[in-house]
């Protein structure tokens, strides 16, 4: 170290130029055209900088920090499917010196002296949109930054940046402008007023004319400039801004082979902004013919393509050349096999997954299930692997039992019925009452069974009892005509004391009057 005491590493920002990936016609200003598919390009650009950094010290004395830098940039890059860019620049800082502290006191760390590697950079290129060849083309660019150097040849931190680039290519001459932004690890050097560095808008604009139809001569003028808006740094302040005008040539002595140069000022007192620059460079940058015309890109030329604005495949038949394959279909109704849902049927068109080119369905009853396959094609049904049943409702289940046992009773599914305020039998009881008798019958276990009468609460409670009593027995008399042992029966009547619903209404009524058979005893079954 030479002069003052050295500030911490973060106050020591890269002072390295930026320039266009190898193979690019312009030194600093990238294109938007990509040329060449798995090509490889190389180039070796050397920078002199005079006066990069220069501070004021507290009594406005300049102090020239760094007062030049020789730069060596090795750049390559791989251009792929004339679309896609990789690139990567590997700068080393040669040479680097130091002017005489100010009398009243130095500002920033003075450089070291010796050799060092700069931030290593990564890069990568896409265009959007734009021929193979000359025209006009977007695309969009991004890199990164990798923290490989150190002293004012290194960020301290990692660093990004994207752009969008545009450019036009004549036979003649080409142009070129970018705009986009870095981001850059926010720092503050010292001085009378201080120098901000940090995250900047960029901006280039490049043209090149050539001085020959066989593009071998060449001189270009480039504008580029950085504009910091972070770290405090207000819009356009001359210590945040750093702009590089250059004029340079190119001669291409043969079609691989490349030398150049460029010199200029640059304007602005940011950080790099340097009094004077000065680039040489050589590279090895062959030639690549455009491909011809492809509009749709399918590796077919326009000359040959049958099919311009489809992308096709290339075939023998010249009027297919260049032209989608015609996709398979069977059944011949014009829908793809591979969009047919019923790939060996004729069918329409409808637009659903999953009956599209099926023929049309037909389903009366809205079943889901279509009328050809529909047994019963005008009654809703169900699935069945029955074709017969296929479509149709599930049959009615049976009816329950009108008489059946259960815990502690024979249920009845209805009433017996009665003439009106007598024990007298109806004969519409004659049904249910077989019932019971058949299920007597078949359960002889039941060996004893109340036959239980109820009225509603029409009348007294002593009329009822015996209208009760006595429509209970005429039950037990049914049954026993019909064939069951009087002992397995006994009649008992409870009048209007046990109701099962409102004797208010007609309904509660009727539901109230009621015979029930009541398992009394029950003889155990041996299995």
């Amino acid at each position: 170290m030479l002069g003052a005491v050295p500030s911490p590493a973060d106050q020591t920002p890269s002072l390295a130029l930026a320039p266009a990936p190898a193979g690019d016609p312009l030194l600093l200003t990238e294109l938007a055209q990509v040329r060449g598919d798995a090509h490889l390009r190389a180039r070796v650009l050397g920078v002199f900088a005079r006066e990069p950094l220069v501070l004021q010290n507290d009594d406005q004395e300049y102090d020239r920090v760094v007062e030049s830098q020789l730069w060596l940039h090795a750049l390559a890059s791989l251009s792929l499917s004339h679309r896609y860019q990789l690139s990567v620049d590997v700068p080393v800082l040669v040479s680097q010196a130091t002017g005489e502290p100010p009398s009243q006191g130095a500002t920033a760390s003075r450089p070291l002296d010796e050799t060092l590697l700069g931030d290593l950079r990564l890069g990568a290129r896409i265009k959007l949109l734009g021929p193979a060849g000359d025209g006009e083309h977007l695309a969009l660019s991004a890199g990164a930054w990798l923290p490989t150097g150190k002293d004012y040849a290194g960020d301290d931190g990692a660093a990004a940046r994207g752009a969008v680039v545009v450019d036009g290519t004549y036979p003649r001459w080409l142009w070129a402008a970018e705009l986009g932004g870095r981001t850059r690890s926010s720092m503050r050097l010292p001085g009378v007023v201080p120098t901000r560095v940090g995250s900047a808008v960029t901006a280039a604009v490049g043209q090149s004319t050539f001085l020959d139809a066989a593009r071998q001569i060449a001189v270009s003028s480039e504008l580029v400039g950085a504009f910091t808006v972070a770290a405090g740094a207000k819009p356009f302040d001359p210590r945040g801004t750093r702009v590089h005008v250059l004029l340079g040539a190119r001669y291409r002595p043969i079609p691989e082979l490349e030398l150049g140069g460029g010199f200029g000022p640059d304007l602005g007192q940011a950080p790099g902004a340097a009094d004077f620059r000065a680039l040489g460079f050589v590279g090895f940058s062959p030639e690549v013919a455009p491909p011809p015309p492809d509009r749709d890109e399918d590796r077919v030329p326009d000359r040959l393509d049958a099919c311009v604005d489809l992308p096709g495949v290339a075939s023998s038949d010249p009027e297919m050349n260049g032209c989608p394959e015609v996709p398979p279909d069977f059944d011949t109704d014009e829908i793809p096999d591979q969009f047919d849902a019923c790939p060996k049927e004729a069918g329409i068109a409808t637009g659903d997954r999953r009956t599209h080119g099926c023929p049309k369905r037909v389903d009366t009853d809205g079943d889901k299930i279509v009328d050809r396959d529909d047994a019963c094609p005008r009654e809703k049904g169900a699935p069945s692997a029955d074709r017969a049943k296929n479509g149709c409702p599930p049959p009615p289940p049976p009816p329950p039992p009108a008489a059946r046992v259960e815990d502690q009773q024979v249920a009845i599914s209805e009433q017996v019925q009665f003439e009106h305020g007598t024990a007298v039998l109806r004969p519409e009881s004659d049904g249910i009452l077989a019932e019971v008798a058949k299920v007597l019958a078949t359960h002889p276990e039941l060996e004893l069974i109340e036959v239980a009468g109820h009225t509603d609460d029409t009348g007294t409670p002593a009329v009822n009892d015996k209208l009760s009593q006595e429509r209970a027995a005429a039950v037990v008399k049914w049954l026993v005509d019909r064939g069951t042992a009087a002992a397995r029966l006994s009649a008992k009547g409870y009048g209007q004391s046990a109701p099962i619903a409102d004797n208010t209404s007609d309904e509660g009524r009727a539901k109230n009057r009621r015979v029930e058979f009541r398992i009394v005893k029950r003889a155990e079954v041996t299995p």
